[in-house]
């Protein structure tokens, strides 16, 4: 989950009025794909997106935020395309990963704006609404990253094409900014026993209320639910399909009957109520209610102890990597060791690395501390200073830039045939 800092707060409301006089376009048809069609509000809303993204205030810039626009038209086109040719090729992504990349993308957005009724107003739309334009832009996305890997998979690269590339770009390929060498073990946060216990009480103390009429599921799921996609409709998850629930909650919501509330089920989300609403065959209409399991401030003391412990015996026994591959909760650890690579202090995308790595001299280990991602130690291998590239030096770089141009210049190309394949009408 990601964190808003105070600045991307006030950016969001700043958005938010800024938005207002442009409502005269929201019912307007930006673009027509094929049979499909683009609205004003939906090109408007993904074009503040990008807005808050890049740090600008369309109020304050309004020619940058017509070129946002226009990008934000040009992306969605080439979506709605996307998706026409995928389903020409018999493309598919997975619901489940759909479903779960939403639910986190809702909860960010709910969390910046501050409540699903500040969000509302910030997209003047409701959240249902909110959700399914977000829904088809994540499946967009995917579809398109897995065009775009059946595509690039076929691309090499070989040498006289790298060579040809460094001297043909020469002039223009930055040098290397200044880099650390870096190792992590990332340990995330995980409530203890006693929170979750505490999280089931919660849940079943709501399912009582309901079953002794105190309140209905749907009073209750506005109330309680900390689900922002389904909360407001109270719990309403509308018909689905086996395979797009993850296992434990499409498991419970079959196996119920119609009108049933469950017991509290557990998934990687929290505890759930579930009440089935009607089955269709494979089809299931359910409701649900939300309670997350939050870590209390001693679940992630037990944390901090064990990095804590992991960073002594690394200390003592010196093998950084051999502790990464078997603690680590970093995926890519038991292929790397933890090793993070050289990484660009201008680019750095968590920047408490580079700022606890300014405290260390090299092959020093860090005490444990908290990025959005959990609790690390990180072990600073190396200070690099900016560099020129060059062929003899730097070729594998030079192969990884050389072999992106070729797949982008492919790609592009391939698009531009797709736009005459399909109908595309804007009416900007």
């Amino acid at each position: 989950m990601l964190k808003f800092s105070k600045y991307l707060l006030s950016f969001f409301f700043i958005l938010l009025f800024s938005m207002l006089p442009a409502q005269q376009l929201v019912d307007g048809i930006a673009a027509i794909v094929g049979e499909d069609i683009i609205l004003y509000s939906e090109m408007n809303q993904y074009a503040f997106e990008l807005a808050q993204q890049n740090g600008i205030d369309p109020s304050k810039n309004p020619e940058v935020f017509s070129s946002l626009q226009e990008k934000a038209l040009k992306d969605m086109i080439d979506s709605k395309i996307l998706l026409l040719q995928a389903e020409e090729d018999s493309i598919e992504v997975s619901e489940r990963n759909i479903e779960k990349t939403l639910e986190q993308q809702m909860q960010q957005y709910v969390q910046m704006a501050g409540s699903e009724e500040m969000l509302e107003m910030y997209f003047d739309t409701p959240m249902k609404k909110i959700r399914e334009l977000l829904y088809e832009r994540i499946k967009s996305s995917m579809i398109s990253q897995q065009l775009q890997n059946e595509k690039f998979e076929k691309i090499s690269i070989t040498r006289p094409e790298v060579g040809a590339f460094y001297r043909e770009n020469k002039d223009s390929i930055p040098d290397l900014p200044e880099r650390i060498d870096i190792h992590h073990i990332l340990m995330t946060e995980k409530p203890s026993r006693a929170s979750r216990d505490a999280g089931y009480r919660r849940a079943l103390s709501v399912r009582e209320d309901i079953l002794d009429n105190k309140a209905s599921f749907e009073e209750a799921a506005r109330k309680y639910s900390e689900d922002p996609g389904s909360a407001e409709d109270g719990g309403d998850l509308g018909f689905v399909s086996k395979g797009t629930f993850v296992p434990e909650f499409e498991k419970a919501a079959f196996s119920l009957g119609k009108g049933e509330i469950s017991m509290p089920v557990e998934t990687q989300f929290g505890y759930h109520l579930i009440k089935v609403v009607e089955k269709r065959g494979d089809l299931v209409h359910a409701r649900h209610i939300l309670f997350p399991i939050h870590s209390s401030e001693n679940d992630n003391k037990e944390v901090i102890n064990m990095l804590s412990t992991i960073r002594d015996s690394i200390i003592e026994q010196g093998n950084f990597e051999e502790f990464a591959r078997r603690y680590s909760e970093d995926p890519d650890a038991e292929a790397n060791g933890g090793h993070l690579g050289k990484i660009a202090l201008e680019t750095m995308q968590v920047p408490e690395f580079a700022a606890i790595a300014d405290t260390l001299e090299p092959g020093e280990i860090s005490t444990p501390f908290k990025t959005e991602y959990g609790y690390h130690i990180l072990r600073l291998n190396k200070r690099l200073e900016p560099e020129e590239i060059t062929l003899e030096n730097h070729y594998p770089t030079l192969e990884n830039m050389a072999l992106r141009d070729k797949q982008m210049r492919f790609w592009n190309a391939w698009m531009d045939k797709l736009y005459e394949k399909y109908y595309v009408e804007t009416k900007l």
